[in-house]
């Protein structure tokens, strides 16, 4: 009982924290020409943060050497999720224009706009570390082959390139972790006062980011959303079937505690909000992949205390 009380809780804390990014879009506090600052705060300034106040502020290198198995278990889980999204896709006979939209929404999710919140809400900072973990492998496969699923799906013509797809993956978080962990290795202890600065910058990561897609429910409009085939399909791969892939693959390699918990739940969030903007600039079907990440957003409210009681009972 405590457990689910915990569960409900940090959900709720979400939900209002979303609420009121929605009232402001509603009320015109935030607009359309808002949003790309936000984002820039959260990814270049805020998440950065985060990687080094808890990399070189609290990460152990006993826990960094096992980071072989921490990368691993993302990539296969995601590796599954997709595979069996392609398989679905074909199954069903999605239309070409939703066909990239339907893959990346069951094999991929929001593992940084919705991830972290939660899980610093359910397991505080010491689940950080693993969720940068599946952060990066998500990030990567996106803008790999889910870049490249949208832009077949749309009408642009532009080429996946391996500079493009760098220049993509390079983001400023990833460029943090890969600073950070050597510095860690070596024995490098920052001075006081980079940990506070970090640690009050980072601290504006959960508010923005939760308030930006309350913003965008706004924006793609709840009252526009549809409960069809695919959406019900897509509920089902991102709160059933990922984290049961996840919590299989876990127990087969022993990897139990806060990084389980961690990992079960990043692979239980919602669709990716990137998957929207991409979608939009590829011209692909941007209103199915919105729908997508609306309903999911919602429906994780529900879903993520149920999947907290099932990993409290295991």
């Amino acid at each position: 009982m405590g457990e689910l009380l915990h569960s409900l809780s940090a959900v709720l804390l979400v939900v209002l924290m979303m609420a009121i990014g929605y009232a402001f879009g509603r009320l015109g506090y935030m607009k359309k020409e808002h949003k790309q600052l936000i984002v820039k705060l959260i990814v270049n300034v805020g998440v950065p943060a985060v990687c080094f106040n808890n990399i070189l502020g609290k990460i152990s290198k006993e826990l960094l050497s096992d980071a072989g198995a921490i990368m691993l278990l993302p990539m296969l889980s995601m590796a599954a999720t997709l595979a069996i999204a392609f398989a679905l896709r074909r199954i069903l006979r999605i239309e070409p224009s939703k066909a990239g939209g339907f893959i990346v929404m069951c094999g991929l999710s929001n593992s940084l706009f919705i991830g972290l919140p939660m899980n610093r809400s359910l397991f505080g900072e010491a689940g950080v570390p693993f969720v940068m973990a599946y952060y990066v492998i998500n990030t990567a496969l996106f803008w790999t082959v889910g870049c490249a699923l949208l832009q077949r799906s749309g009408s642009c013509g532009e080429k996946q390139t391996l500079l493009k797809t760098l220049k993509r993956i390079a983001t400023p978080p990833l460029i943090a972790l890969v600073v950070c962990v050597p510095l860690l290795l070596i024995g490098f202890k920052p001075p006081k006062i980079l940990l506070d600065l970090s640690s009050y910058l980072g601290s504006i990561v959960t508010p923005l980011a939760l308030l930006y897609v309350g913003y965008l429910l706004y924006e793609t409009g709840l009252k526009s959303m549809r409960m069809t085939r695919d959406m019900a399909i897509v509920l089902v791969m991102r709160y059933i079937v990922a984290p049961g892939i996840m919590l299989g693959l876990c127990r087969l390699f022993g990897f139990t505690g806060t990084g389980e918990g961690v990992f079960i739940i990043e692979a239980a969030m919602p669709v990716m909000t990137q998957s929207v903007v991409v979608s939009s600039s590829c011209g692909a079907d941007e209103q199915y992949v919105a729908q997508g990440m609306s309903i999911s957003t919602l429906a994780c409210f529900v879903s993520i205390p149920l999947i907290m009681m099932v990993i409290s009972t295991l």
